[in-house]
């Protein structure tokens, strides 16, 4: 029997329909069995992800996979190197080509300074410090992928290794360095510090979720999907504000930490005093002191961050400012002798 006109023409539209519908190929480590506990953002974000381990890590390419698991477009610039320990010292390469391997021979040396991933176009590096590594990446490769810095919705910095708790060793972190300088530059911006020893991505089970590394990126993007559509079509923080968040260590004991809103100064935070080590040589050990605890800015209520993260199974999440301006309560005080000495000053 011979179809009709209309019957040829409808299968020819079915046909075309189904072979449209044909879901594409998955993407490498996207929806991989170790991300089942990744929630889906009902407001999908357009994310720069940075650290100051190196675009290496295991723990920052496990959060690139939970959080395109989770629905967010995701530009990873990471720095080539380990560069631990930089704060927001920004330093640029002085040569045109890398002089010595990236981390875990991750990158040959005689590179070019800055790089993609062979199979992965958004999974680049850049041979600089974490504050050399944001700033390249919003003037190159944002425009590159996202077509303007205005359509960047947040600079995800971390998931470090090691935490970095208080005000002295927040001053002291390439990975809050990094978070710090985005903000600068009028982005939202969140530091992740993880209690994780470093770990390369070669390493990584992405088909196990109770693999560190994975358990840290879950939950890493979980807290941006969940805060993104908390805050409904609004900036994810008022400018020059910016999130840092530290977790207790993840594991099969603690899987799922409890969250809590903390804040950075206070809480047995610690600094450093010198000692003498075994060899005679100097040394840091660390100290309990009255200035990173006292509680000037902020809700004075809030739990320190790191109390808090040392009670275990929590993840601590604190909101900084760029402003370093005292607050007036506190330098009323000040006033009159500061105008005394200006006036004294200033008198010809």
């Amino acid at each position: 029997m011979k179809l009709s006109t209309s019957l040829l023409f409808l299968s020819v539209l079915v046909g075309s329909a189904l072979t449209a519908a044909a879901p594409a190929p998955a993407e490498y480590g996207v929806g991989a069995a170790g991300f089942a506990n990744v929630v889906k953002a009902r407001r999908p974000l357009n994310i720069l992800l940075t650290n100051d381990d190196s675009w290496a890590s295991a723990n920052i390419r496990a959060t690139y996979y939970a959080l395109k698991s989770a629905g967010h477009k995701v530009l990873l610039v990471g720095p080539a190197m380990n560069q631990s320990g930089k704060g927001g010292t920004v330093v640029f390469p002085t040569s045109k080509t890398l002089t010595a391997p990236g981390r875990n021979n991750s990158i040959p040396v005689g590179a070019p300074f800055s790089g993609k991933n062979a199979t992965d176009s958004n999974i680049r590096y850049f041979d600089g410090t974490p504050a050399a590594t944001a700033l390249w990446a919003l003037d190159f490769d944002v425009p590159d992928v996202f077509g303007s810095q205005d359509k960047l919705d947040l600079v995800a910095s971390g998931p470090n290794e090691g935490n970095n708790l208080g005000p002295f060793v927040s001053d002291l972190s390439g990975t809050v360095g990094a978070s710090r300088v985005s903000v600068g530059r009028g982005i939202s911006s969140i530091a992740f510090s993880a209690s994780s020893a470093p770990r390369d991505y070669t390493l990584l089970d992405l088909n196990n979720p109770k693999d560190e590394s994975i358990l840290i990126g879950t939950q890493t993007a979980n807290l941006i999907s969940r805060y993104g559509d908390a805050r409904g079509n609004n900036r994810l923080f008022p400018l020059g504000l910016g999130g840092n968040v530290n977790y207790s260590p993840l594991n099969a004991t603690c899987p799922v930490p409890t969250w809590a809103a903390t804040r950075i100064s206070g809480g047995n935070a610690l600094t450093d005093k010198v000692i003498l080590n075994g060899a005679g040589l100097p040394t840091y050990q660390n100290l309990v002191a009255p200035g990173v605890n006292a509680i000037i800015n902020g809700l004075p209520t809030l739990q320190g961050e790191t109390a808090a993260v040392a009670a275990g199974c929590t993840a601590a999440f604190s909101i900084y400012s760029q402003d370093y301006d005292a607050p007036i309560t506190a330098t009323a005080p000040l006033a009159p002798a500061v105008g005394l000495t200006i006036a004294q000053l200033n008198r010809k």
